[in-house]
C-alpha cells in the first residue's frame, strides 16, 4: 500500500454513515482512527448520523473533538442524502466514506486514496473483480449482487464491475457539482453517483479488496434489492 510523504500531507476527510449502529459505533470507530493513526494522515472524521433511535447519536456525541465532527438529522434522510450532506461539509480535497461495518478490510484504505492522489476523481472498491476475496456472503447475495450490476452494466454502459461497495474516495471539487443531480437517497446513491460520474466523463479507477460479510449490515435482500430495482429504472428513463 502507498504511503508515501504527499500521501501524508493530503487534506483528507472520512465519512462514516450512521443508522442504528449503537452496537458496533464504539468499537469501529476506535478501529478506524488507529487505522488513520497509523498512517500519519492529517485528517477529519464525520459521523453522518441519520436519524437513529438506539442511542447512536448518544454514542456520537462522546467522540467529537477538533478533528470528528457529528452531523445529525432527527428524521431519516436516507443513507445517500445523509453522505451527501457531509461532503457539502467536508473540509478535506479528497474524502473516503466507508460502510461502519467495516466490511471492507482498512488496509485497502491508502490504496484507495492513492488512485485519487494520481489523477482519478472517484476510486471505489470493488467485490468482483479478479484479486477480490468475499468472505461469508451467501450465495442469493453473491448471485442477486452479480445479477444487479450486470443490469447496471447493461443498461447504462456503465464500465464499473461492482457499484455498491460501501468503500469509495473521491475528489471533492469533482463530485460536488454531481450531488444535486443524485435522485435516490438511499442504498441505490452510491450507483447512481457512478453512472453520473462516467456520464459526466470522469474518471473512475476501482479497486480489488477483501470483503467479509457482516451480521450488522442493513442491507436487506428482498425489500433493498427491490428499492434498487426500482430506482434503477427510473434512472433509465430519467437521463
Amino acid at each position: 500500500m502507498r504511503e508515501s510523504s504527499d500521501f501524508k500531507q493530503v487534506a483528507f476527510t472520512v465519512i462514516l454513515p450512521l443508522h442504528n449502529d449503537a452496537a458496533i459505533l464504539e468499537k469501529n470507530f476506535r478501529l478506524v482512527v488507529s487505522s488513520l493513526s497509523m498512517l500519519g494522515l492529517k485528517h477529519e472524521i464525520i459521523l453522518a448520523e441519520d436519524g437513529s433511535d438506539d442511542g447512536t447519536k448518544k454514542i456520537a456525541e462522546k467522540f467529537v473533538s477538533k478533528n470528528v465532527r457529528l452531523l445529525s438529522s432527527s428524521t431519516r434522510l436516507g443513507r445517500g442524502r445523509a453522505i451527501s450532506n457531509a461532503i457539502r461539509e467536508a473540509k478535506g480535497d479528497i474524502i473516503a466514506y466507508m460502510d461502519v461495518d467495516l466490511a471492507t478490510d482498512l488496509s485497502y484504505l491508502p490504496g484507495l486514496v492513492g488512485e485519487v492522489e494520481r489523477g482519478a476523481d472517484i476510486a471505489t472498491g470493488s467485490r468482483l473483480l479478479p484479486g477480490s476475496k468475499v468472505v461469508g456472503r451467501s450465495f442469493a447475495r453473491e448471485i442477486s449482487s452479480r445479477v444487479y450490476n450486470l443490469l447496471l452494466r447493461m443498461l447504462f454502459r456503465t464500465r464499473i464491475h461492482d457499484h455498491q461497495c460501501g468503500f469509495k474516495a473521491f475528489r471533492r471539487s469533482s463530485v460536488l457539482p454531481l450531488l444535486d443531480k443524485v435522485g435516490d437517497s438511499h442504498w441505490f446513491w452510491d450507483s447512481e453517483l457512478l453512472i453520473l460520474s462516467q456520464k459526466n466523463r470522469l474518471g473512475v479507477a476501482e479497486l480489488p479488496v477483501v470483503w467479509t460479510d457482516s451480521k450488522d449490515s442493513h442491507v436487506s435482500l428482498k425489500s433493498d434489492i427491490l428499492s434498487m430495482g426500482s430506482s434503477m429504472l427510473r434512472l433509465r428513463f430519467r437521463i
